[in-house]
């Protein structure tokens, strides 16, 4: 029996909008996504003296499973696939570092790789997810699961080899890859070495998938062969290599080309105002972003047009390499920082400002967060915390009018500056739920402000 997807089902109705499962052969994380909210559940083998049993954690209670818990595990992975409705941003099965027995962990893996198969399977439609991140043996394992999802919703795919040994050939992702179709895919392989041989298998996958691939990154622990590498861009400091595809070959001018009469007009009917409002109406964050970059005069058009990005679900969390999850309908995009946390803050809330200044319609949740050590600070060394609140604060006062979010969650202390930030929100047709923290961080309190009241209530950190 699914233990843990049947325990939320029965409080909550709600479809997750992501699904994350880690694991090593003693115990595993799950983290469930629904919004607004996630649950954390903790899975622990134990051994006492009717057998073998598990410890599933969640919720703050604890419970006891006469079972192997990978098996329990796998009830509640199998569960949320086969049930699940609605689209997800991202499901994830990966192994957890462990030092323990590797023969163990690779039977574990793959029977979480059968587990995924076997639900996938049993699904009446196919499962709409839009990035997939695995921890697989062979990559065949990962071609499996792929194809029984739905490729127009699939964006990303992330395959983990977790040993030292595994090796792969181009040969081995080209089915993964050629039923793409229309939606192009980024492909990120995380592995121990990225070796000479590593590097001439995805030169060769680039040459034979071009077309259907946006990108191809590789996170290692090791590199032999960097010197070589001249067509890539080189993060030293993520141990990432990231090779990206110019489509260059397949412009929208392209598509921008009018044939009147027997004459062909170069006319670029996208810097026409009425008919990029017409198209802008459909896109989204991501797509007016790369319209403005095709050249000038569409850039000057999409500027004059201000067209509503539909922005759902917008997170900003500063700490120490910040970063900002947005969620439209269709995607996602991800953006992470580098530098001190005043730079990071001050590009944070500019781009926060880039990307929703012709928000118009209701974002469904506003996120802003900040690591447990920030609001830890003294008052005298608390200077980005103020500034990132001065600043959301001016770039939302600066609006035409309010921006419309149906749940604000931050953590926050319930300062003037906070107080004159809420106000620049639009409260009039919804409710707005703040999370305040005291002196102490795990104290916290819920925040209900409508247009005419604001009320306090004691909540569980």
């Amino acid at each position: 029996m699914p233990f843990v997807h049947d325990h939320i089902q029965r409080v909550d109705k709600n479809h997750a909008t992501g699904i994350n499962f880690s694991f090593n052969d003693r115990e595993a994380h799950g983290r469930i996504f629904r919004f607004p909210n996630w649950t954390e559940p903790h899975y622990k083998h134990v051994r006492g003296s009717a057998g073998v049993s598990t410890v599933v954690t969640f919720s703050s209670l604890e419970y006891l499973v006469d079972d192997y818990f990978i098996s329990v595990v796998c009830e509640d992975v199998e569960a949320f696939v086969i049930h699940q409705l609605k689209n997800l941003t991202h499901f994830s099965l990966n192994t957890l570092e462990t030092d323990g027995d590797k023969k163990m962990l690779e039977t574990i893996i793959n029977r979480m790789c059968r587990c995924l198969e076997n639900s996938l399977q049993s699904r009446t439609q196919k499962l709409k997810v839009e990035q997939l991140s695995l921890s697989v043996l062979e990559i065949n394992q990962a071609v499996s699961a792929v194809n029984l999802l739905d490729r127009e919703i699939l964006r990303s795919v992330i395959l983990h080899l977790p040993f030292e040994d595994q090796v792969f050939t181009a040969d081995d992702f080209i089915p993964l890859i050629e039923g793409q179709g229309r939606q192009r895919l980024d492909l990120r392989i995380k592995l121990h070495k990225f070796s000479v041989e590593v590097l001439e298998e995805v030169r060769k996958l680039l040459t034979s998938t071009s077309k259907q691939l946006n990108s191809i990154t590789i996170n290692y622990k090791t590199i032999k062969c960097i010197e070589l590498i001249v067509e890539a861009e080189h993060s030293s400091d993520r141990n990432t290599v990231k090779f990206s595809i110019d489509h260059a070959d397949d412009p929208i001018e392209e598509m921008t080309m009018l044939n009147l009469s027997d004459n062909k007009c170069h006319l670029n009917i996208l810097e026409v105002p009425s008919i990029m409002q017409s198209i802008s109406s459909h896109l989204e964050c991501p797509e007016i972003e790369s319209l403005r970059k095709v050249s000038r005069g569409i850039r000057q058009c999409v500027d004059y047009i201000k067209p509503d990005p539909h922005i759902l679900v917008y997170f900003m969390l500063l700490k120490n390499s910040s970063s900002v999850v947005i969620e439209m309908m269709n995607g996602k995009i991800e953006a992470h920082y580098k530098g001190s946390l005043e730079q990071e803050a001050v590009r944070i809330v500019n781009d926060f400002d880039l990307n929703t200044r012709h928000q118009k319609s209701r974002m469904n949740w506003l996120y802003i967060g900040m690591d447990e050590e920030i609001w830890k600070l003294k008052e005298k060394d608390d200077s980005v915390r103020t500034k990132v609140f001065k600043l959301l604060r001016d770039v939302l006062a600066s609006r035409t009018s309010p921006l419309k979010a149906k749940t604000l969650t931050t953590v926050i202390t319930m300062s003037a500056e906070i107080l004159t930030m809420l106000q620049t929100i639009n409260a009039r047709s919804h409710s707005i739920v703040c999370i305040l923290m005291s002196s102490q961080y795990r104290d916290a309190a819920k925040v209900k402000c409508g247009p005419k009241r604001m009320r306090s209530a004691s909540v569980s950190g």
